[in-house]
């Protein structure tokens, strides 16, 4: 007589079980891990911001306490342009910059891991990561927007001096800008940060990407988060988190 082995093997009730069971705990620690890995880029955004108020620091020091250009043209050649986070070239140069030049600073230090590369289009002739922080040049590089004195004569570069409310003017803020050509919307980087007026054209570019929030390096060096405070993102930029951090230009955006 041949004795034969009963097989043990899973039931289809019990095959369901683990399914189920195995369903509830991707759904229980799958956000967890989704919430840590918001809270580590929070943390690198924070962290790149200071970097860039320890550059500050270095530029002013070098330059006469004058902030930096956003925008130089004929720079680092004839027909060419610079920006504050280097030459709008293929591949772009870091170096030509003033500003990342002053502190042997990367293209790195400008990107948000919020705004990921790919979720967005470059700015500019370029096609690599430049910068998802704005510069806040309406208030610290009038030149670059071509802005004047009530006598008509070209406002100058702002010096740290100048500033009357450091801890509230924002320098760098997370930024983007959105445009709908031919109907087609368009999610860019943006270089400049948008003041709530003044500009010919009104379109937001500060970006509520932390949850609401937006990050920002004031002048007196330190980095923080802001809400809207009061403004009521406009229906066209509302599902792309673009505003403004307050109603009026004064105290983040100019002074």
């Amino acid at each position: 007589m041949i004795l034969t082995r009963k097989q043990s093997a899973f039931t289809l009730v019990e095959l369901l079980v683990t399914i189920v069971i195995i369903s509830l705990l991707s759904a229980i620690v799958m956000p967890s891990i989704g919430k840590a890995r918001d809270m580590a880029n929070d943390v690198t955004c924070t962290s790149n911001l200071r970097g860039l108020g320890q550059a500050a620091g270095l530029y002013h020091s070098d330059n006469r306490d004058n902030y930096w250009p956003c925008r130089s043209v004929n720079t680092p050649a004839p027909g060419k342009v610079t920006y504050f986070w280097g030459s709008a070239t293929d591949p772009v140069d870091p170096s030509a910059s003033p500003f990342l030049k002053a502190y042997s600073g990367s293209l790195s230090t400008l990107w948000c891991p919020r705004m990921e590369w790919g979720d967005y289009v470059p700015q500019g002739n370029v096609s690599e990561p430049t910068t998802t922080y704005g510069y806040n040049a309406w208030c610290l590089d009038p030149p670059a927007w071509g802005r004047r004195t009530a006598s008509g004569a070209p406002m100058p570069r702002k010096k740290r001096s100048d500033i009357n409310d450091p801890s509230n003017l924002f320098v760098f803020a997370d930024a983007a800008m959105y445009w709908a050509p031919g109907g087609v919307g368009v999610l860019q980087n943006s270089t400049h940060l948008e003041p709530v007026s003044g500009t010919w054209q009104q379109t937001p570019t500060t970006h509520f990407r932390h949850d609401g929030m937006t990050n920002a390096l004031t002048a007196d060096g330190s980095v923080d988060a802001y809400g809207p405070e009061g403004w009521k993102i406009a229906p066209a930029y509302k599902d792309v988190n673009l505003g403004f951090v307050g109603t009026s230009n004064i105290p983040h955006y100019d002074q």
